[in-house]
């Protein structure tokens, strides 16, 4: 199945996994989602800022994505598949800070599932690292199935009464004997197995655990380990497997990031640049190159000798190539764009806009300075700075550059050169 990158009908509304793989195939991230649809669509939000996140969305060409049956299953396959495969922006991403673990407290007579920030050789069984986000989801989720103790006293205090979370049936509360510690124990290797990826081990556990419940007549007990393997099981009765790049994407990923950035109303799939040569002062020309997909489109590339300007101007210029263009004689032979890109700073792009408004055209124009590689709008005086490392800067500093070397080509010729 296939679908458009940043569409979010591509994906399902369902929890899952994901990977961002590069041109080369190689899984560069992965990631989870409690709703594969809304996250997915997130990546694609024009406000994103983060320059990690730009850097992903530059590098990636293909997401696969597995839908699962619980978020529990998808927190487990993520940290499997970012063990297999060891995708580059996981570990960059984890390397800027330190990552959080889940640690289970086996070191006291009645473990907790905690959440630290640092290993330590102190007997406890130790998970990870995770996002912080992903360490949180998973206590919350492997807490509805192994009801261990909510408390975050050490030693555990026994008391009178037990607290609201036994009521809620989300503790087995051990403070008021409520089970003793080898069924607490053995709960406990059942959350190792799951954390582990090793569910059928979790499941003959609950089981020899409900066998003992029924043995001694607590039929209560026995029923809410019931409704724990039920869950369980769900995981390994449904069988998940991957949909393979559902989201493949044609041309250079510079295209989407595009988009993204300059809020374009739709992808730039089709770019045309403009750039002015009159070296000397003498014989001025101009060119036209187009971009497809991102790759050259030279069967479109035009020269322009220019013919209403006599003193080197480039803004003049650029008003003339852009309404010959635009409003000429090729205006019926060749598609619009989706993007008009100038050599220069504002003053150029105004006067791209300016040809535009003469023949009604809405097709967005950018300058593109060399000084700084900034980009221009015509009715914005703040140009926009992109990450030099990013697709989509490096995409347009490709057009431009093109768009100049074939302006020079023609003014050489044109002089005889």
């Amino acid at each position: 199945m296939k679908a458009s990158v940043g569409s979010a009908r591509a994906f399902p509304n369902l929890p899952g996994v994901y990977l961002f793989k590069d041109k080369a195939g190689r899984v560069i991230y992965v990631g989870k989602a409690k709703s594969l649809k809304d996250r997915i669509s997130s990546y694609f939000q024009k406000n994103l800022e983060s320059p990690k996140t730009e850097a992903l969305l530059g590098a990636y060409r293909t997401i696969d994505f597995m839908v699962t049956p619980t978020e529990l299953e998808a927190l487990l396959l993520e940290r499997r598949l970012i063990d297999k495969y060891k995708p580059r922006f996981n570990i960059m991403w984890r390397d800027d800070k330190q990552y959080p673990y889940l640690k289970l407290t086996l070191n006291e007579e009645w473990p907790r599932l905690i959440m630290v920030r640092k290993k330590e050789e102190d007997g406890a069984k130790y998970f990870g690292p995770y996002e912080s986000r992903s360490v949180r989801e998973t206590i919350r989720l492997i807490k509805k199935l192994f009801p261990l103790r909510w408390c975050k006293e050490s030693p555990l205090k026994k008391r009178q009464q037990p607290c609201l979370q036994y009521y809620l049936k989300h503790c087995w509360a051990p403070c008021v004997g409520g089970i003793s510690r080898e069924e607490y124990l053995n709960f406990c290797q059942a959350i190792i197995s799951t954390l582990n990826g090793d569910i059928s081990s979790a499941l003959s556990a609950l089981q020899k655990e409900m066998g003992v419940a029924v043995a001694r007549q607590d039929f209560e007990r026995a029923a809410k380990i019931r409704d724990r393997i039920r869950s369980l099981s769900r995981v390994l009765q449904k069988k998940p497997g991957w949909i393979p790049r559902p989201a493949e994407r044609e041309g250079d990923p510079g295209i989407f990031e595009l988009k993204r950035r300059l809020d374009l109303p739709r992808l730039p799939k089709r770019i045309e640049a403009f750039d002015v040569s009159n070296i000397s002062g003498t014989n001025q020309a101009a060119s036209l190159v187009v971009f497809r997909e991102g790759e050259p489109l030279k069967s479109d590339y035009r020269k322009f000798k220019i013919k209403t300007v006599e003193a080197p101007n480039d803004v003049a210029a650029i008003f003339e190539v852009v309404s010959r263009r635009y409003g000429g004689t090729l205006k019926g032979k060749m598609e619009k764009p989706d993007l008009i890109l100038v050599d220069g700073g504002i003053t150029q792009a105004r006067a791209a806009r300016r040809a535009l408004d003469q023949v009604r055209l809405k097709i967005p124009v950018i300058g593109l300075a060399k000084k700084n590689e900034e980009i221009y709008f015509p009715k914005k005086n703040a140009p926009l700075k992109l990450s030099p490392e990013g697709a989509a800067l490096k995409l347009l500093m490709r057009i431009r550059d093109e768009a100049h070397r074939f302006a020079l080509q023609y003014h050489r010729a044109r002089r005889g050169l």
